[in-house]
């Protein structure tokens, strides 16, 4: 049986939860508390739990602040926030700080079951939507470059090969007026000052 420790403050959410752990034959509840200090004030006499579950926002020590001694009291346990809060700055901090599992409160009784037999056999779990700030979180940015027009790509192909203006001119048909006009637009998108850093990030392939 995996064995399960829950903290959280409101006690209707609390109760719900653990009777549910309490009656499922994979899962046995170790310990409880509606606060963090309260359950650590009580660690000492507990099992070591294999799953923490917590809440973020609780009285006194906030969930984020107590993951660093949790994992300090149980370095073996694993660690679900679960929680209201969905803002990326919060779900950085908790994964940075140890969590391995991010749940909103909406999550079913079976999804909460299932994340933490995931989380005992070593792997990572989000709620969906959680999943998708994750990965919005760490996507690059759209590089500038993306906002060059074609023919200003093509200006800075022949940059890159290391043509004047006056050859851009006549190969691209425009006058040099015109090909001065393009390279001051591609400075200001790429935030740049000289022919040799479009050429630099051309080659880094960062456009």
């Amino acid at each position: 049986m995996v064995k399960v420790a829950y903290i959280e403050d409101d006690p209707y959410i609390r109760a719900f939860v653990t009777d549910f752990i309490k009656e499922d034959r994979e899962l046995e509840l170790v310990g409880t508390a509606g606060s963090v200090e309260d359950f650590l004030e009580n660690a000492p006499l507990m099992q070591r739990p294999n799953v923490i579950l917590q809440d973020i926002s609780l009285p006194g020590m906030t969930g984020l602040e107590a993951i660093r001694h949790l994992k300090n009291l149980f370095p073996s346990a694993e660690i679900i926030m679960f929680t209201i809060h969905d803002d990326s700055e919060r779900i950085f901090k908790a994964f940075c700080a140890g969590a391995t599992g991010y749940l909103l409160k909406n999550t079913s009784l079976p999804k909460i079951k299932e994340s933490i037999l995931q989380v005992h056999r070593g792997e990572g779990v989000m709620t969906p939507s959680i999943a998708r700030k994750v990965m919005a979180y760490f996507k690059p940015e759209k590089k500038n470059t993306e906002e060059l027009t074609p023919r200003e790509l093509q200006i800075v192909q022949c940059l890159v090969e290391g043509l004047s203006y006056k050859l851009i001119a006549d190969k691209l048909m425009m006058s040099v007026n015109t090909v001065c006009y393009h390279v001051k637009n591609i400075y200001t998108k790429l935030q740049v000052n000289s022919k040799s850093e479009v050429v630099a990030k051309s080659l880094r392939g960062e456009i």
